[in-house]
């Protein structure tokens, strides 16, 4: 079995809705994922895992959620080869750095040696209204992981 994890930082509740939805698809598919917030965790942590999910909006002009700043710069000097990933976030497309987030997050994995299995997810304006996405992302995110 996958060990899977879903971390997130989230100050409008919108990120933590996403991961709730994207942790219910993976359990509807019989994949136990842990289900953390960023700041309840140390980046070391990472490496005990086999699927890695980070979870974190925009901020700015284009910055991390605050919660997940020093986490990622954490990260730094994480080994995580061999190890699978994916990403994901809320945003706003009026900003000229939709969802940078998702791409800061996704080049950090990279650097630390973690294999991105999809193309990050980004949603645009309300995530009520795209949970669909969310989930159609997760199984995505499962049917590449074998």
């Amino acid at each position: 079995m996958t060990k899977t994890i879903i971390v997130y930082g989230s100050t409008t509740g919108s990120t933590q809705t996403l991961a709730e939805e994207i942790e219910s698809t993976f359990s509807k598919k019989e994949i136990d994922a842990k289900l953390v917030e960023v700041t309840d965790i140390v980046p070391s942590e990472l490496a005990d895992y086999d699927l890695i999910v980070l979870g974190c909006s925009t901020w700015g002009e284009g910055e991390l959620q605050d919660d997940f700043i020093a986490f990622e710069h954490d990260m730094k000097d994480l080994e995580l080869d061999g190890k699978k990933a994916a990403c994901f976030g809320p945003g706003d497309s009026d900003y000229t750095f939709f969802c940078e987030a998702v791409n800061i997050l996704e080049a950090r994995l990279e650097s630390c040696g973690a294999a991105l299995v999809v193309e990050g997810l980004k949603i645009d304006g309300d995530v009520d209204g795209q949970l669909d996405a969310a989930s159609e992302w997760a199984e995505e995110v499962i049917r590449n992981m074998s």
